[in-house]
Order: C-alpha cells, then sequence, then structure tokens
C-alpha cells in the first residue's frame, strides 16, 4: 500500500524540487496529526476514518523519501538517520496515542493500559531487531525473488495495517478486538524474526530479513 501510493508523492515531490528530507519532515507532520486526531478528538467514526488517513499519508511518504532520494541522487547518511528516527518515534507514539485516546474515552485501567504498553514494546523490539540485523548481518549472495506467500504472513505486523485499522476507531469494542489481535500477531511474528535474525548472526550465515 505504501509503496505505490509513496511513488506518486515521490515523482510530485522532485517534480516540485522537493528534497527527500523535507518529505520525511511532511511525513513526521502528518503521522504527528494523526496522532492528535487519535489522542484528542472525540471518539467518533470520523475521526477514526480521519486519522487513519493521515497514518496512511505519513506512511505513504515515508516510503516516498527514499524513493525521492534515489530519483534525484540525494541519499545520505543524514536522511537515512532522519528516516530512522522518525520512524522510532511514530513506532511509539501511535500507541502512546492509544492509550490517551483509550484513558479520554473512559478505558483507563486494567488491561486497557496493557494493550498499548506492549504494543509499544513488541514494535520497538521488532523495529530495532530489523535495523540491527540489517547493520550486521554477513553479506548474502543475490537477493531471492520476493515470496507472495511470506509478504502475506508478515501483513499483520505491518505498520500499514494498524494505519488502516483505525477507521475502526470510531467503534471502540470492534477497534479493540482487531488491535488485540494485531499485537497477538506481531508479538508472534516478532519472536520468530528474532529467533531467525540471531541464529543468522551466531552462525555468521546470511538470511533474509
Amino acid at each position: 500500500m505504501n509503496r505505490p501510493l509513496g511513488r506518486v508523492f515521490a515523482a510530485a515531490a522532485a517534480a516540485a524540487g522537493i528534497g527527500p528530507n523535507a518529505v520525511t519532515a511532511v511525513s513526521a507532520l502528518a503521522t504527528v496529526a494523526g496522532l492528535v486526531v487519535i489522542a484528542a478528538v472525540p471518539v467518533t467514526i470520523a475521526s477514526g476514518v480521519g486519522a487513519a488517513a493521515l497514518l496512511v499519508v505519513g506512511f505513504a511518504l515515508d516510503a516516498a523519501d527514499g524513493q525521492v532520494a534515489r530519483l534525484t541522487g540525494a541519499s545520505s547518511r543524514a536522511g537515512e538517520w532522519l528516516d530512522h528516527v522518525v520512524d522510532a518515534g511514530k513506532m511509539v507514539g501511535v500507541h502512546a496515542a492509544v492509550l490517551i485516546g483509550f484513558t479520554g474515552s473512559g478505558r483507563s485501567g486494567g488491561p486497557w493500559l496493557l494493550l498499548p504498553l506492549g504494543y509499544a514494546l513488541v514494535a520497538v523490539v521488532l523495529f530495532v531487531g530489523l535495523t540491527l540485523y540489517s547493520l550486521l548481518a554477513p553479506p548474502s549472495g543475490p537477493t531471492p525473488p520476493p515470496s507472495t506467500l511470506r509478504a502475506v504472513l508478515l501483513l499483520p505486523a505491518d505498520y500499514g495495517i494498524l494505519a488502516v485499522a483505525f477507521v475502526l476507531w470510531g467503534v471502540p469494542d470492534l477497534f479493540i478486538g482487531v488491535y488485540a489481535a494485531l499485537l497477538l500477531a506481531t508479538t508472534g511474528i516478532t519472536a520468530l524474526l528474532a529467533r531467525k535474525w540471531f541464529r543468522s548472526l551466531a552462525g555468521g550465515s546470511p538470511a533474509s530479513a
């Protein structure tokens, strides 16, 4: 979802002379706007759809910044650092916004607190694990062809799926059920990937992320 839409944004940014770091900044602004809607706007169908739209746009722009960098030859270490820092903030911010939103809608104790806190923990572990593995992994051979089955199996851990799930924010019980299911699936995926990455690094053999 994010890459096809990101290509549209990337082409528009390149044509307008907008650099990759500026695209990253706009991505961050769109995401923050979506988080403010989740945390501070009364829970309604409209606020959920609006939050989801903003998060999806922010996610697509996150894909666009790298495409702009490659398209214009403006890749840099500083830009890559900025992109990762914004991603790290997004991973924690979305669940912090859910926690605040839960509190504002009367779900201020017990398991309601554990869901976003647990999701934030899992998201950070997955993000850091993937980032470090990409830096520490031994050189690999030719990139294997993409696997459609693998991509589908990893979908529950994709930030874009979580972003789209906020269209249900205005139906709290349904959103909580989907949110909890995504947390459970992401936890399982993170555990499997962490085991795979650790074994690869311990054995010195490459493994695809």
